[in-house]
């Protein structure tokens, strides 16, 4: 009788633990980087983290693929670094920390060659035009 009972108690252990996996990815992936990552999204961090938005990104994907083979444990480690990246993105964010193109100059300011740069009201709405084997374009293009 003995036996019999610490058999189902192990059979039991067993099947619980068997189902750890996937329920830990779900709480992982499913819900908290999901989450994360979709408040990394809404402010913009595609834009002002770019770094930080594509990895958690990248993460999450990989995430799922992982899952998706089952293999769950890694798929939670994957979750919890876009987690860690989405959370990182919206800090930066909030911090006034905003990625900007360093080879470009900000209005007004010159170029390497010397060329300020100044935006024209009336530019806006034109398109530019393509000069090739340096002939001027007539005005009507």
């Amino acid at each position: 009788m003995l036996k019999i009972h610490c058999f189902s108690i192990w059979f039991v252990v067993l099947g619980l633990m068997s189902a750890c996996g996937p329920v830990e990815y779900m709480g992982q992936v499913g819900i908290k980087t999901s989450k994360e990552f979709a408040a990394a999204g809404e402010v913009k961090a595609e834009k002002h983290a770019p770094y930080e938005y594509w990895s958690a990104r990248c993460y999450l994907e990989r995430a799922r693929e992982k899952a998706g083979y089952g293999d769950y444990q890694d798929a939670v480690n994957y979750g919890r670094k876009s987690e860690k990246m989405s959370r990182e993105a919206q800090r930066n964010i909030k911090a006034g920390q905003l990625a900007e193109n360093p080879n470009e100059p900000a209005a007004g300011e010159m170029d390497e060659k010397g060329n300020k740069d100044e935006t024209n009201e009336t530019d806006k709405g034109k398109k530019p035009v393509l000069v090739l084997d340096h002939e001027t374009p007539s005005e009507d293009q």
